[in-house]
Parts: C-alpha cells; sequence; structure tokens
C-alpha cells in the first residue's frame, strides 16, 4: 500500500470500530492529565541512579499505579514501588531470569539480587528497600557498571535514541526535539493504539494493539517515530513510512473526538488547539551510508475529514554511537 491508501485503510478499521476504541481513549486521556501530579509526586520519591531508565507504562498513569518499570539499556530488569512513601526494589521472575541470561547480561549478582515475591502489577509483597538496602546497592553498582547488553537489539536502540533526544542542553545530535514523557519529566512510556500495524497489514486490535514507537515534539511540532534496527529490502523505508502513517492517522481521528484537547495538553502542548496541526511522521534507521532520501520525504499528505496534515520524514542514525547522521526534520 501507498501511504495515501494507509491512511484511508486506517480510518476505515478505525470508523468500523468507533464505538469501542473512542470513549475508552477518551477516557484514558482525561485519566492520565487527572493522575499525572500523583503519579509525578510518587517520582520524586527516588533517585534513579546508574545508567537505568525509569519507564511508566500509560496503564500505570491511568489507574494511579504505585510502580515504575527499570529498564537497562530497553530491558526490564526491576521495578520500583512507591507505597506510603516507602520506596522498595521487585524483582519478578522473569527479570531474574533474564537478568542471569548470560545470552543478555554477564556477572549479575545473582546470588543477592534475587526475585522478590511481587510481580508486575501486584500492589503487595515486600522487596528490598531502594536507599539502604544490599540487595539494592548491589543492584545498582551493578549497572552502574555499564554492563554490555546483547539481544533485543531494536529495543536498546529505542532506549539509546529516547535518551539521545532527552539531552536537555544543545550537545545533541538534533536539536529542538524533546521526547513526549509524562509530565514532561524523564519517565518514558509508549502510547498504546487500537491498531496492529505491520510492513504489510493494518488491522483492528482492540486493546492489544501496537504502541508508537517514540513520540516526541520537534520544534514544537508532534513527531511520530517508527523505528528500525536495520536497514533492509524487506522492511525498507517505503514500508517502514506506511506503518508511522497509520499510527499518525490514528492521532489524527483521535482528535477528530472530544479527547483532542486533552491528548494535546497529555502531550505537552500548551494552549488551545485548533484541529489544524501537522504532525511530522518519520522513519528511524540505521544510516544505510550511500546518502540516499526515499522519495516520500518531505511529502505532505491530507488526511479525509479533517484539516491536519502528515508531513513525511527520514531520520538516519549510527549504530554504533546513537546520534542521528541525518533527518529531514
Amino acid at each position: 500500500m501507498t501511504p495515501e491508501e494507509v491512511i484511508i485503510r486506517t480510518q476505515e478499521i478505525l470508523k468500523e470500530n468507533k464505538k469501542d476504541w473512542q470513549k475508552r481513549y477518551f477516557n484514558y486521556m482525561a485519566k492520565a492529565v487527572s493522575n499525572t501530579p500523583l503519579v509525578l509526586q510518587k517520582r520524586q520519591l527516588f533517585h534513579k541512579w546508574g545508567n537505568l531508565n525509569v519507564y511508566c507504562p500509560l496503564g500505570n498513569v491511568i489507574d494511579n499505579k504505585n510502580w515504575f518499570d527499570l529498564r537497562y539499556l530497553g530491558q526490564s530488569v526491576g521495578y520500583i514501588c512507591v507505597n506510603e512513601g516507602v520506596v522498595s526494589l521487585h524483582i519478578s521472575e522473569d527479570q531474574y531470569k533474564n537478568n542471569c541470561n548470560e545470552k543478555y547480561f554477564i556477572g549479575y549478582p545473582k546470588d543477592i539480587c534475587r526475585p522478590t515475591n511481587r510481580q508486575k502489577g501486584d500492589e503487595t509483597g515486600v522487596g528490598y528497600l531502594w536507599q539502604s538496602s544490599v540487595e539494592a546497592k548491589e543492584f545498582r553498582k551493578y549497572f552502574k557498571s555499564k554492563p554490555e547488553k546483547h539481544g533485543h537489539v531494536e529495543h536498546r536502540f529505542e532506549n539509546n535514541l529516547l535518551n539521545e533526544f532527552w539531552k536537555r542542553y544543545s550537545d545533541k545530535s538534533l536539536c529542538g526535539i524533546q521526547p513526549v514523557t509524562i509530565g514532561e519529566s524523564d519517565l518514558f512510556f509508549q502510547l498504546p493504539t487500537p491498531l496492529k500495524a505491520s510492513t504489510t497489514e493494518i488491522a483492528y486490535a482492540n486493546r492489544k494493539g501496537g504502541g508508537i514507537d517514540i513520540l516526541a515534539r520537534r520544534n514544537n511540532v508532534l513527531t511520530v517515530f517508527e523505528l528500525k534496527d536495520e536497514y533492509k529490502s524487506s522492511e525498507g523505508p517505503e514500508k517502514v513510512i506506511c506503518q508511522a502513517v497509520a499510527y499518525a492517522t490514528f492521532i489524527v481521528e483521535l482528535c477528530n473526538t472530544e479527547a483532542r484537547d486533552i491528548f494535546w495538553e497529555f502531550c505537552g502542548f500548551h494552549g488551545k488547539t485548533h484541529g489544524n496541526e501537522t504532525i511530522n511522521v518519520s522513519i528511524l534507521m540505521p544510516d544505510p551510508g550511500n546518502g540516499s532520501q526515499p522519495c516520500f520525504t518531505n511529502k505532505i499528505l491530507s488526511v479525509p475529514g479533517s484539516d491536519m496534515k502528515l508531513k513525511l520524514h527520514t531520520t538516519y542514525f549510527d549504530k554504533d554511537n546513537m546520534i542521528i547522521t541525518w533527518s529531514s526534520l
């Protein structure tokens, strides 16, 4: 499919299922905006330490959950729970198994930093006190040592690029960009969609849809990135941009509902929205090194039934140094 055909097909799918997703996503956005200050209060009670990043799934914000996901180069390695002011580290059985797996890490302190009896989403269970316990100190010490990470390449790239975009100073490879985070804090998340969008098909997925890889603000323009860890013919730029266009079309359709203003507020845009905004839609792929630019670069697409536009872009990055080498943004 062409990007134009993707827009039409995505609109058809969303129209067929509007009774399922429209009210639900309005409630998602309303609860997320309402609960963000409460989530940020909990986040302020702990320092993340080392080279760990703190993720907060949108569902946690919506439900005002007490836990945060700790990730190292994109892999979930533990949870922080903030319960009645007490901050504790929890490690699930799956996290422990992966942390000890030498396919991913070498040297994890497996005899000390063992699983707690708390699993993801469980608000009970005794963990390791984050500031004072031996287990938490060893956990932080290990990840502060910058252990080499193997496997889950796309997750690693995503995490590194989020950190590159997050830098607060001008010494970064793409200036004027910040990832959309919870309350403009350091809490990373992925915006879920009700779509299953691959490079070959688009389908409705109800509550198990795909998430937007990276949602950002570039010079005050909302930007949707679709990330791939390889530049290959089977998933070339022309196919990847279609995946990104499907997700961006969902945002346009969301903005055609009563959720529009609260969605923009959640994404960190302040002031009145007008329904005629442009969204940047960009592939994010390793630099092929041949100076090529896909033919869709800088193309502007209209979205039927809306005054909003999609502007298509290309962004390449260096796989070794995790910097942007070229972008049309």
